[in-house]
């Protein structure tokens, strides 16, 4: 009887382990997928994935230096429009956690929240498209290419920034640089 329930347990190990590496081989394929499908839509010529890297690589090490130096500068212009923002969204967070729950207020704060962000984002983006002017018609097509493409995103360009907790008030920081 022993055997037959040896033979029993090896059967269902057999037959756990060949689940669980289709499992795995199915799990590849589908990471492998997704990566393939990234890269070709991030290599895309000047689509929406085009990383600022492939952007400064087509411009002069000095032109590329002169906008992450612009972009720095007007961010720090728009801090506190962003400090508006996130103490909204904190205030909109906490509201969300009462009872009873206010969905208007939280999302009127979310909203406001919202404009103040689109604001500096508008700001940088402005500076940096009257700015344009400087570089050779090439190159202003390459800049305006990405940051006019939908979805934008600054925070790459800014490099590294202070940590928020404890980081001085953006006056501060424009004075100490």
């Amino acid at each position: 009887m022993g055997g037959a329930k040896l033979k029993w347990a090896l059967g269902v190990s057999l037959a756990v382990n060949l689940f669980l590496i289709a499992g795995v081989v199915a799990g590849v394929t589908v990471i492998q997928h997704h990566v393939r499908e990234w890269q070709q839509h991030r290599a895309g010529p000047g689509g929406a994935g085009q990383a600022w890297d492939d952007v400064e690589a087509k411009l002069t090490p000095e032109a590329s230096a002169h906008i992450r130096q612009l972009v720095k500068s007007t961010a720090l212009e728009t801090e506190p429009d962003m400090d508006k923002a996130r103490t909204l969204r904190k205030q909109a967070e906490f509201l969300a956690a009462q009872d009873p729950y206010n969905a208007a207020k939280v999302v009127d704060l979310a909203e406001q929240a919202r404009s103040y962000e689109n604001m500096s984002r508008a700001r940088v983006e402005t500076a940096l498209i009257q700015d344009l002017a400087r570089l050779p018609a090439d190159q202003r097509k390459v800049v305006a290419g990405y940051i006019l493409r939908p979805g934008f995103r600054l925070r790459r360009l800014l490099g590294p920034m202070p940590q928020r907790m404890g980081a001085p008030p953006a006056a501060e920081r424009q004075t100490s640089h």
